[in-house]
């Protein structure tokens, strides 16, 4: 993305180590690093698992989504988000100018009742694909008349079925990123999909900078990572505060994706610095674990050179995603039970 070039590169020359959160300094875990799963292009943005424990799978910046099989096939193609996708044009290309023509899978979510994967495309907004893969079908690119700007992320509710996704910004695409962190855009959404009555609903506005979302293990609530305004919102789905919402934590670096592990706890990833991509006064780290309360329980420590986007537990292993890397790279991780 030519646009987030001079971010990167900042970015790069930058590398976290330690977070500054709002109650002093937080000194990370050196994370043991297993291996680097290489990609045919850059942009492994988010990662999700199957029922089986297939995976990871994770969209590229050619539009495809990819599964890897292992160490000796590694990645192949599993789906793609364009109807009208040229394989000539796209595969390993990932310029700027095809992006709509070729997708850009963002989040990524498996409905493990059903086998369904459930895709944010930043261009063509909330998809699904069937457990065989192919080309995925689109379901919503808009909502109360609004076109999505940038659909980013998204998860499911595992008792409910119900999907849950964001929109970065109903103003700003993919491609203006910078931009919408200079406009100070607070045009983001939160969103509830139901797949059974295919009815949508939005459930809150203006979102500064939606970058991820997560559900709460029992349903209860929502937490959003908002890259504009450095913070987690809390947006509270049942009980006595149901529909409303709370600042739960701000940051002094912008936070990119979340997602929710196997224990009910919260993996939030950083991103960028400040609106010019310049160092923050304090270098931080690239992973916090955090409770759905805001406590930070740990921060990590990587091997892995450059921007990150997400940190998805799943078996004993964590995935690190990027949207500027050709690889996701692959380090253990104890539960908290073996931690004891």
């Amino acid at each position: 993305m030519l646009a987030m070039l001079p971010v990167l590169l900042s970015i790069l020359l930058c590398f976290p180590s330690l977070l500054l959160h709002s109650k002093g300094e937080y000194v990370p875990q050196e994370a043991q690093f297993l291996e680097r799963l290489h990609l045919p292009a850059t942009g492994p943005e988010s990662i999700a698992f199957d029922a089986a424990g297939g995976g990871p799978y994770t969209g590229i910046s050619d539009g495809r989504i990819l599964k890897y099989v292992n160490a000796s096939v590694g990645f192949q193609e599993f789906a793609i988000t364009s109807p009208n996708r040229s394989k000539e044009l796209c595969v390993g290309n990932g310029g700027v100018a095809l992006d709509y023509v070729c997708g850009r899978p963002f989040g990524l979510g498996f409905h493990h009742q059903t086998g369904n994967l459930y895709i944010a495309d930043a261009y063509h907004g909330l998809m699904v694909v069937g457990p065989d893969g192919g080309v995925a079908t689109q379901l919503a690119n808009a909502a109360d008349g609004v076109p999505f700007g940038f659909t980013n992320a998204l998860d499911i509710d595992t008792n409910t079925g119900m999907v849950y996704f964001v929109d970065y910004s109903s103003q700003f695409s993919v491609n203006e990123f910078t931009a919408s962190l200079q406009a100070n855009d607070m045009t983001g959404r939160l969103m509830k999909y139901n797949p059974e009555s295919k009815e949508l609903t939005v459930l809150l506005g203006g979102l500064g900078g939606a970058a991820g979302m997560a559900v709460s293990k029992d349903g209860s609530f929502i937490l959003i990572t908002e890259a504009i305004t450095k913070r987690i919102r809390k947006f509270w789905m049942e009980g006595p505060k149901a529909t409303t919402w709370e600042i739960l934590k701000e940051f002094t670096v912008r936070p990119a994706n979340i997602k929710r592990n196997a224990e009910g706890d919260f993996w939030v990833a950083f991103l960028v610095g400040d609106e010019t991509g310049s160092c923050p006064s304090q270098q931080q780290s690239p992973g916090l674990r955090i409770t759905g309360d805001g406590l930070i329980l740990e921060a990590i420590s990587l091997d892995t050179k450059g921007s990150i986007s997400e940190v998805a537990v799943y078996d004993g292993k964590m995935y690190i995603g990027s949207p500027f890397l050709h690889f996701v790279d692959v380090y253990a991780w104890a539960s908290k039970s073996d931690q004891k």
